[in-house]
């Protein structure tokens, strides 16, 4: 018989980490002061000088992270965001999680949220975009028939979408769950469920651990 123990485990590297505040506070500041530009003449010549700043700091983010997918660890690296075989039952208990506010099971996971794997590449795909389209669209405008002003306020609005949306679930998660997100994403460790077998008569209690390899591939 087996019983549940938590076992605190280092996920994130300190350049991981790095990247994601340097992607998510820009991307925060990129989206306000997007929307400043456009919608207020008053603050718009104060918000273009913050809103290149910030780009300048998503980019550095960016090209951190794409090194990481290939240098970093096992859990940075680009295999790691492409979902398997075997996480389809994880994936359908995150979509039922959600769609019940948290009532379901939350399932288990090692690094990266199964669910949200192809969305964070969908993310990093339309940060590039936003990134390459603000540095060219001024000068060009047009390339190949694309209004470049338009794919570029198409994606920031895909984008406002999937940031609200990111920062709703890791909310959710650490509100119903047990894992520590939001301070694993700060500090690298997040706090994860492992099973340790009942002692047998004179065996001391909790030394029998289950390989946390068991948990890597759920």
């Amino acid at each position: 018989m087996a019983v549940q123990d938590f076992k605190r485990i280092e996920i994130w590297g300190g350049w991981l980490r790095l990247t994601h505040a340097c992607i998510g506070l820009s991307t925060l500041s990129l989206l306000l002061t997007g929307w400043l530009i456009a919608e207020s003449p008053s603050l718009a010549n104060d918000a273009v000088d913050i809103h290149y700043l910030s780009a300048s700091i998503l980019l550095f983010g960016l090209v951190v992270r794409v090194a990481l997918m290939f240098v970093g660890r096992p859990q940075e690296r680009l295999a790691a965001l492409i979902p398997e075989p075997s996480e389809l039952n994880s994936i359908r208990s995150m979509l039922f999680f959600y769609i019940s506010l948290g009532r379901s099971q939350l399932p288990r996971w090692f690094a990266h949220n199964p669910l949200w794997k192809l969305i964070y590449l969908v993310m990093f795909m339309g940060l590039a975009l936003l990134t390459l389209t603000g540095a060219i669209m001024l000068n060009k405008p047009f390339i190949a028939g694309l209004y470049l002003p338009s794919v570029h306020q198409f994606w920031a609005e895909v984008l406002l979408w999937l940031t609200g949306l990111h920062l709703l679930s890791v909310v959710l998660h650490d509100l119903k769950g047990k894992t520590s997100d939001i301070s694993g994403i700060i500090n690298g460790y997040r706090t994860l469920p492992v099973e340790k077998a009942e002692p047998a008569d004179g065996m001391e209690q909790g030394v029998q651990y289950v390989s946390i390899d068991k948990i890597m591939k759920k």
